[in-house]
C-alpha cells in the first residue's frame, strides 16, 4: 500500500499534467475576477464587495494532504464512502489531487464563483480522466444546503485565509457550516478558526496543525467536526 507522501506524488505528477495554465496565469485570472467588472467576494453570505484581500490562492499540497488525512481518520458517525468538497475550488487542483490520493472517496467535488476560474477546474478534470470528481458553478451555501448538488459532504476543506472574520473567528463560513453541514462532517479552516459560541451550530477541535504555505510564509490547520447544525444534532 502506497503511503500518504506517495500517493501526494503522484497528485503532484497528475496535476503537473492536466494544468497548462501556469501559477502565475491562475493568479491573474483570481485576481482580474477581483478586481474587474464581475468583481468576486469570497463570502457567500454578504453582498458587499472584497477591499484588496486575495480571491485565490493554491494550497501547500503537502500540508493539504496531511490535514485532509487527519480528517478521514475520524470516523463520520454517519454514512460511508466520504464524500469530499473544497469550497472555493477555484481551478480545481485540490479537488482533482483528493480524487487521486484518496481513491476510497463516493466523490471529490468543489464549488467556485468564478467562472473562469471554474472552466480551468473542468477543462483539467477532462485531462486527468479522473472519475468521482464534480465542479460546482455558483454560490457554496446554495450548493451545500439541504437538496443542493454538494448537500452530502462529509469532509469540507477552505482556504479561509481571506474570508471575513472578527478576530480570527470566521463569519460568514461559520454560519455556512452551521446552515449546510451534517453532523459528523468534518470541517478543515485554515489561519482562522470557526465560531464555537453556538450561534451557527456546536463545532468540536478535533486537532489543529502548522505548515507551509508560500503564499502567507505557513498555516495553522484547524479540523472541526460538526456536533450540531441545523441539519440535526
Amino acid at each position: 500500500m502506497l503511503t500518504l507522501s506517495q500517493r501526494l506524488q503522484s497528485a503532484s505528477n497528475l496535476l503537473s499534467s492536466a494544468y497548462v495554465d501556469s501559477y502565475s496565469d491562475r493568479m491573474m485570472v483570481g485576481r482580474r475576477a477581483q478586481l474587474g467588472e464581475s468583481m468576486v467576494w469570497r463570502s457567500t453570505l454578504s453582498a458587499e464587495p472584497d477591499n484588496g484581500h486575495l480571491t485565490y490562492g493554491e494550497f501547500d499540497l503537502a500540508f493539504f494532504g496531511a490535514l485532509v488525512d487527519r480528517a478521514l481518520a475520524r470516523p463520520a458517525g454517519r454514512r460511508e464512502p466520504e464524500t469530499f468538497v473544497d469550497v472555493g475550488s477555484g481551478c480545481g487542483r485540490l479537488v482533482l489531487a483528493a480524487s487521486c490520493v484518496w481513491p476510497e472517496l463516493a466523490r471529490a467535488a468543489g464549488v467556485e464563483t468564478c467562472a473562469d476560474l471554474h472552466m480551468m477546474a473542468v477543462r483539467a478534470q477532462a485531462r486527468a480522466s479522473l472519475p468521482r470528481c464534480d465542479f460546482v458553478h455558483g454560490d457554496a451555501l446554495q450548493a451545500m444546503r439541504e437538496g443542493g448538488p454538494l448537500d452530502d459532504a462529509t469532509v469540507v476543506f477552505c482556504y479561509s485565509s481571506a474570508w471575513a472574520s472578527e478576530g480570527g473567528a470566521l463569519t460568514d463560513f461559520s454560519e455556512l457550516v452551521g446552515c449546510c453541514c451534517l453532523p459528523g462532517c468534518r470541517v478543515v479552516v485554515t489561519d482562522k478558526w470557526l465560531e464555537c459560541d453556538g450561534s451557527c451550530g456546536e463545532f468540536a477541535l478535533i486537532d489543529e496543525m502548522e505548515g507551509p504555505n508560500r503564499e502567507t510564509g505557513g498555516s495553522v490547520g484547524y479540523i472541526y467536526e460538526v456536533v450540531r447544525s441545523q441539519r440535526g444534532g
